[in-house]
């Protein structure tokens, strides 16, 4: 598989992740800092690579840099959390967070130039990048210290409504609270592999002021109700 075709089918599977939104959203390690100029090439697991569905590892280097975006935002009605899947600070100033995905181009590595991840990812897919429109499932998981950011959801709203949102500017919010996911777990089933699309993600950890909090989410899951539940210092 080429490194062009897994960009692109991350393209086809992410804007799944919008649509299941709609219809329903870590600090990093310490050492490594080279900027990734773009997406690997997963290595299949060899354990599935002749016959069942394909595991891919793809080590949480996705084109997109935090759960956030027009329609991928994650509120309880006082609180919208947005969890950061690469450092906030090598976002790039001028990029519109609303688009959710910054792939390369001409102009750079987009996503890819952000590193390192905070995450892990393992995807499940029928046959492969190559031929399926997206995976059959995605996981990910913290490497121990994932960026989660609670802004004010009257401040997140009135930042949205021009359709531009960058990191300058939630940084700028006064209600910012920034916290660090110790634990940070997610999971996916995408619109268009999936009868019964679904995500559920959940992080705990601390905030700046030392206060505890939680996170979690549920949206499509058949056994669960929809809920995102925010825990701020209980």
């Amino acid at each position: 598989m080429t490194k062009l075709s897994f960009i692109f089918r991350w393209a086809a599977g992410g804007a799944l992740l919008v649509l299941l939104a709609a219809c329903g959203q870590v600090a990093a390690p310490e050492g490594d800092t080279t900027a990734r100029p773009e997406a690997p090439t997963p290595a299949p697991d060899a354990a599935n690579a002749d016959s069942g569905p394909l595991r891919i590892e793809n080590g949480g280097d996705v084109p997109f840099y935090a759960r956030f975006g027009e329609n991928e935002t994650f509120d309880n009605g006082e609180w919208t959390v947005i969890v950061f899947y690469r450092p906030p600070d090598c976002i790039p100033a001028d990029f519109n967070l609303s688009q959710f995905f910054h792939f390369p181009d001409e102009n750079g590595p987009g996503a890819f130039g952000c590193a390192p991840t905070t995450t892990t990812g393992t995807e499940l897919w029928e046959t492969g990048p190559e031929t399926d429109p997206a995976p059959l499932e995605a996981e990910m998981a913290g490497r121990g210290a994932v960026p989660v950011w609670f802004i004010a959801n009257a401040e997140m709203q009135t930042a949205m409504e021009d359709g531009i949102v960058t990191i300058d500017e939630l940084e700028a919010l006064p209600s910012r609270l920034v916290g660090t996911a110790t634990t940070y777990s997610e999971f996916l089933r995408p619109t268009q592999s999936s009868a019964a699309p679904m995500i559920q993600f959940s992080a705990e950890g601390t905030l700046e002021s030392g206060a505890p909090f939680g996170v979690d989410v549920s949206k499509g899951a058949p056994d669960v109700a929809d809920h995102v539940t925010i825990d701020i210092g209980g």
